[in-house]
């Protein structure tokens, strides 16, 4: 059983309306250890997978700010809930635009809120004024920046994600039977409650962002 949250639901949509957008040879950059989201892209030829932790056995084992593959590699970029992990984020978005094609898009996802996780490696948020001009100082067109939750969905990923931290339901049976069900209803509400909610104050708050991006 898995304990709900409405960051992970709302980043598997928002990859799912966006990976259409991914096609040909695509590398997944900073793929960890399941390969999860090669099924939202269902335009892909050759997928490759790029860690730096052998434990997980990427086609590539390096880092993200230096990528040892030629110049124009590939017809697309996949970076999902990697950029806040790593150090120099400048160096890893210029390293996405040289291997990329001409013409080659990146989709890349990122938190502005999150409770802090994989420490020590865990430096950045980002607003989407931070990303556009993280990616446009690289040489990139936007083509699109689409938030990730609003008000309530940051209240309720709060609440379960500091419940799961608490309680630690993978660990402790009895406390993934009592989270299960009030974590999955109010992952519902929070989720139908910013579908339905177009106030300003609501919009402020987000979980993150999802950038397409374009090597013009």
């Amino acid at each position: 059983m898995i304990v709900a949250q409405p960051e992970r639901i709302a980043l598997h949509q928002q990859l799912v309306r966006y990976g259409g957008v991914l096609h040909g040879d695509v590398l997944d950059v900073g793929a960890g250890r399941f390969n999860r989201y090669r099924v939202c892209c269902p335009n892909v030829a050759f997928w490759r997978t790029l860690d730096p932790d052998p434990r997980w056995q990427a086609d590539i084992i390096a880092s993200a700010e230096a990528i040892p593959t030629p110049d124009a590699s590939f017809d697309g970029v996949l970076c999902t809930q990697v950029l806040e992990h790593v150090a120099h984020p400048q160096a890893v978005v210029r390293e996405i635009f040289r291997v990329l094609k001409p013409g080659g898009v990146c989709l890349l996802t990122i938190p502005q809120w999150n409770e802090l996780h994989e420490e020590p490696h865990d430096y950045f948020r980002y607003t989407k004024y931070g990303l556009r001009v993280l990616f446009e100082e690289a040489g990139f067109r936007v083509d699109v920046i689409d938030q990730r939750g609003k008000y309530h969905s940051v209240l309720a990923q709060t609440i379960i994600r500091r419940w799961i931290d608490r309680y630690r339901p993978y660990e402790n049976r009895l406390a993934r039977l009592f989270l299960v069900l009030p974590a999955t209803l109010l992952t519902r509400w929070a989720l139908w409650r910013d579908n339905h909610s177009s106030h300003p104050a609501d919009a402020a708050h987000a979980l993150g962002w999802c950038i397409v991006a374009t090597k013009a």
